[in-house]
């Protein structure tokens, strides 16, 4: 594992909630291998053992149960993350109409004559729109101050500037999952992170050749698959486990029974999960979306590739440089990284200093629209 892939995996411990002191649940592929009898043997003989034992053979028979459990769990969640259909499926549906919104909103010139019919097609989007307009803060703007009825009204309120950046975000938004429990917090954790890459990528490509709404969108749909990963997880292992509970309660083992009701879903598997398939599913998402213009699936494929900074597009290497600034900043206010592997991290992606001014000088909580 490369430097920079070791300070990412701490950031993503750092995002999930991975505790240091425990042992890590790693990803292991059984390849297709049928549930053996012996591993339930085996859990029996454990039970009957810990039934005499103290605590610390409880802790190891806990310890086992999650780790017979998460080979079963990784089976399935294989099997899910290969079907794209079904990765398609755990996401909201933007409709097909939306996606060439999307490119519309990177053309040289866009108009909101053109936009105008595109937005009236996407039921989801209208409602967002005109929500948005009609919050009392900016009902004032409007002669009459009524409340705005009608999209074309709404996107000419809006401005194409502020489009370009609201469209985007209300979409990623409505992405990530509803809920993350038992890993509190993880839903909004996740999508601060989106957007405060997606809004660092957006100011670092203001200093170049790239088109800042390029960026934009890569920083924020670069986590699609962190999504998808994170909703996955907790659902299969929430099935399995009621199919092993099931199971133990048939065969009257109250040992394992109580050791399954009480087991949660696991960090350190989400997070080297996560490592695993996260970006190669960003990629393999967008590519469904069919943009023409809009070089999405192209630069997240890059990222997932892992090509190194001196083998990517300049547009893949400010997504790359806004990713590390983000991570960095988590982990230094966590205290988690050293000076010399900062300085190191920030050489690798030639984030120098005017650039990293710049960036702690925005607020990349706040998408900054002034309507």
């Amino acid at each position: 594992m490369s430097h920079a892939d070791t300070l990412t995996q701490r950031f993503f411990d750092q995002l999930v909630g991975v505790d240091p002191d425990h042992k890590r649940l790693g990803y292991k592929i059984r390849a297709g291998q049928p549930e053996s009898t012996s591993s339930l043997l085996a859990i029996d003989a454990k039970a009957r053992q810990s039934r005499e034992a103290g605590a610390q053979a409880k802790a190891q028979f806990t310890e086992f149960a999650q780790a017979h459990l998460h080979d079963e769990v990784a089976d399935d969640l294989l099997r899910k993350l290969h079907n794209i259909d079904h990765v398609i499926a755990s996401l909201f549906d933007a409709g097909a109409d939306f996606f060439p919104i999307l490119d519309v909103l990177g053309e040289k010139v866009v108009t909101v004559n053109k936009l105008d019919p595109m937005v009236a097609n996407v039921a989801w989007l209208n409602e967002e729109l005109l929500r948005l307009v009609n919050q009392p803060q900016y009902r004032n703007r409007t002669k009459s101050g009524a409340m705005v009825k009608d999209i074309k009204t709404a996107i000419r309120f809006l401005g194409v500037e502020s489009l370009q950046l609201i469209i985007p975000v209300y979409t990623m938004r409505r992405m990530i999952p509803h809920s993350t429990e038992p890993f509190t917090g993880l839903k909004s954790k996740l999508w601060e992170y989106s957007l405060a890459v997606a809004i660092a990528a957006h100011k670092l490509a203001e200093n170049s050749a790239e088109l800042p709404y390029n960026a934009f969108c890569v920083g924020l749909f670069h986590t699609l698959g962190h999504a998808v990963v994170v909703r996955n997880y907790l659902r299969t292992y929430q099935q399995v486990r009621q199919e092993q509970l099931l199971q133990a309660r048939e065969n009257r083992d109250t040992q394992l029974t109580d050791t399954l009701d009480a087991l949660e879903p696991d960090a350190s598997f989400l997070c080297e999960s996560l490592t695993e398939f996260a970006a190669v599913l960003s990629a393999d998402i967008t590519s469904r979306w069919q943009l023409r213009t809009l070089p999405l699936c192209q630069t997240l494929d890059q990222l997932a590739e892992g090509a190194g900074f001196s083998g990517c597009s300049p547009l893949t290497r400010i997504v790359l440089q806004a990713q590390t600034f983000v991570q960095w900043q988590m982990l230094h206010q966590h205290h988690v990284i050293s000076a010399t592997e900062s300085e190191s991290w920030f050489q690798q992606v030639q984030l120098n200093k005017d650039s990293i001014d710049t960036l702690l000088q925005t607020n990349l909580k706040r998408l900054g629209v002034e309507l």
